[in-house]
């Protein structure tokens, strides 16, 4: 791993000197210093490849006006291709070779679900890398083709809770996906980091390293829950044959004005990202299709007449309109407005409607998507 690291940086360094950014070119170059290493030249090519996206992605930073660093391979690691290794699924022994004439084997654990995804359908291992204590597969495998959909769940992204509405061609109904744990997850580590903080405020060293641990404690917690939340819902939108429709926050800056700190830090640390990515490429994976709606006034406006109110900040929580007395919650508001957009620009849905009437009397009582029980929601 130390030779295919110092392999790695030769070649990097041979892209940002010469401008290389022909995959060919580098691959020629990666071969003869492989060579040298007596390394074979299938590692070489795959170290051009890493190389190659690395020296591309600085090259973009600097077109942008940034000034990163010089990129270098620090850990030790080595990635390879198909043609220089066998796992063999059973008994879990994989044979890697090293250099020419020179071959390493060793157990890897396969888990019963690790086995299962192996053994699916049209599933094909691409790469290997090997870490120390770690060893990742690279899986290549066909993915179904979004199927047409017959209804529709448009969502509001929030702090606590995914809300919205669910049309379909026998009713509408108001849905609520909570997931408050997760700011409640958040609260715990914030107090603890303050509390190593302080106590370690005369150790820096140290002091970095319990925070660094910390936060990664915090991170992993999320993100497994976050893991949990997006399959149960996009399972029961595949069941249902159901599309998706959500507010496309990639561009949404965090207001900071009129926002105090402890506000500020809780936005800062929201996790929309981690869920709309989530999100996205488990609904790529099941073929379910995924539409993202402008949120621009989704919060002040009104689905029924169109009237947008007061700035969103003296909105409040519930949304009430001055021109025709609509009132709702102002999340659920938002998802209705995201699901009319949705309904009105998307040609595959034209066959849904969204009837508002027959959604406010159920206005305090949201469910979660196509389930008939409403322990999910909110009571009133």
């Amino acid at each position: 791993m130390a030779d295919y690291r110092v392999l790695t940086n030769e070649v990097l360094r041979e892209a940002l000197a010469s401008g290389k950014t022909s995959r060919g070119a580098l691959s020629r170059f990666a071969r003869d210093r492989a060579f040298l290493h007596q390394l074979t030249g299938q590692h070489a090519v795959v170290a051009a490849d890493i190389a190659l996206a690395l020296s591309k992605a600085y090259r973009h930073r600097l077109r942008r006006g940034l000034q990163p660093r010089v990129p270098y391979v620090r850990r030790l690691f080595l990635r390879t291709n198909t043609q220089t290794f066998h796992l063999d699924q059973e008994s879990g022994k994989l044979r890697l070779s090293l250099r020419n004439g020179e071959w390493c084997s060793f157990l890897v654990h396969l888990s019963t679900y690790h086995r299962e995804r192996l053994r699916g359908e049209g599933v094909r291992i691409k790469q290997l890398q090997v870490s120390l204590g770690r060893v990742v597969l690279f899986l290549e495998r066909p993915t179904p083709e979004p199927y047409p959909p017959t209804s529709l769940v448009a969502l509001d992204t929030n702090e606590s809770s995914l809300d919205g509405v669910s049309v379909s061609p026998e009713d509408n109904r108001l849905v609520q996906v909570p997931y408050s744990e997760i700011r409640q997850i958040q609260a715990t580590h914030f107090v603890r980091r303050r509390k190593l903080g302080r106590k370690k405020a005369h150790d820096r060293r140290v002091g970095h390293l319990l925070l660094k641990k910390e936060g990664a404690r915090e991170r992993h917690r999320i993100r497994s829950r976050l893991h949990a939340l997006t399959t149960r819902l996009l399972d029961i939108l595949a069941h249902h044959r159901a599309a998706l429709a959500l507010e496309d926050l990639s561009r949404m800056p965090i207001p900071r004005r009129h926002l105090s700190p402890r506000s500020r830090r809780r936005l800062s640390s929201w996790p929309r990202r981690e869920l709309h990515r989530q999100l996205e490429y488990k609904a790529f994976d099941r073929g379910v299709p995924v539409y993202w709606v402008n949120p621009y006034r989704t919060s002040i406006t009104c689905p029924r007449c169109g009237d947008i109110t007061r700035p969103r900040s003296r909105v409040g929580p519930t949304f009430t309109c001055e021109h025709c007395g609509w009132t709702m919650d102002r999340q659920l508001n938002a998802g209705l407005n995201v699901g009319g957009t949705a309904l009105r620009e998307i040609a595959e849905l034209g066959g849904l409607r969204l009837d508002l009437d027959a959604l406010s009397d159920d206005a305090m009582k949201p469910r979660y998507p196509f389930e008939e029980s409403g322990g999910h929601g909110r009571s009133e």
